[in-house]
């Protein structure tokens, strides 16, 4: 499944009023955000480039959503087996159940919190980069007797 559509943030090192008044305001959008899927990277996973601090007595032109997070591909398994015990209505079952099975990498949220300094700069660091994961695998195992 795809990523959920995701915004940037916007913060200053000044803490500059930007727009006046305290109203909200967005970045600049002066570039398409998203990367083909073969240049996103870990740490680089939309164009931090495309985005420029407003400017003051604006509310900045980027929309709401302009990408879209790492998506899920999750396989999960389930194997049962049932042992009879000596007659129909007594039996014993195993069960064994594992959620990201190939315990792939999947990752989470990308760091959407642009920061800049007067000058315009970009300053945040993690700007673009992921950084959470899903849960890797889980396995669980389960006996059930029923007489």
């Amino acid at each position: 499944m795809s990523g959920f559509p995701a915004g940037i943030g916007l913060n200053t090192t000044d803490g500059a009023d930007i727009p006046g008044g305290g109203d909200g305001v967005r970045v600049n959008a002066i570039a398409k955000p998203p990367l083909p899927r073969s240049e996103r990277t870990f740490d680089r996973w939309f164009n931090t480039a495309a985005f420029a601090r407003p400017a003051r007595g604006t509310s900045g032109n980027a929309p709401k959503d302009l990408f879209r997070q790492p998506g899920v591909s999750n396989f999960d398994l389930s194997l049962f087996k049932k042992f009879a015990l000596g007659s129909e209505t007594r039996n014993l079952q195993f069960r064994a159940e594992a959620y990201n099975v190939f315990n792939h990498t999947q990752y989470q949220s990308v760091d959407t919190a642009a920061r800049f300094d007067p000058a315009g700069t970009q300053v945040n660091p993690r700007f673009g980069q992921v950084i959470s994961t899903r849960s890797p695998r889980t396995v669980q195992l389960a006996l059930t007797l029923r007489f």
